[in-house]
């Protein structure tokens, strides 16, 4: 890390114990302490933030590619609505016009009254039998 050697360390821990005092030896190790804690934490604290920071960076990407998908699934559904309108509104056209052309009446063909008489053509084989309205009647027993 600040590459101290064991014997860096020795001369310095030497030099401390002279300055320092074996007395205030235990008063200085604490601050020592405490002062390595808060230095800690603010590595902590600073190392949190920028993450943080990272992370809300990944989340306005992924927003903003969220956001193109959103906008492109609704160009695609407004196209697809769209054309079912289309779709919709020939059939309806072509219903109107099926349904029309079946109320209305052709132009050229005019209604006329039905013959009243029709006359049925004569058998082929009794040229001389007159046609009669009645039906036959059956021969009487005994005659």
């Amino acid at each position: 890390m600040f590459e101290i050697s064991w014997s860096e360390l020795l001369i310095l821990a030497v030099v401390v114990l002279i300055f320092v005092g074996p007395k205030d030896l235990p008063v200085f190790f604490n601050t020592l302490g405490k002062y390595a804690g808060a230095l800690r934490r603010q590595a902590n604290e600073f190392k949190r933030h920028f993450d943080d920071a990272m992370r809300e960076a990944e989340m306005d990407n992924l927003r903003k590619e969220l956001d193109g998908i959103r906008q492109e699934f609704a160009k695609s559904t407004y196209e697809a609505e769209r054309a079912v309108n289309d779709t919709v509104k020939a059939a309806d056209a072509s219903v109107s016009a099926a349904r029309d052309a079946v109320e209305a009446p052709p132009p050229t063909a005019e209604l006329t009254p039905p013959p009243e008489k029709l006359e049925l053509p004569a058998p082929q084989g009794s040229a001389d039998v007159p046609a009669s309205p009645e039906p036959a009647s059956p021969p009487k027993p005994g005659a």
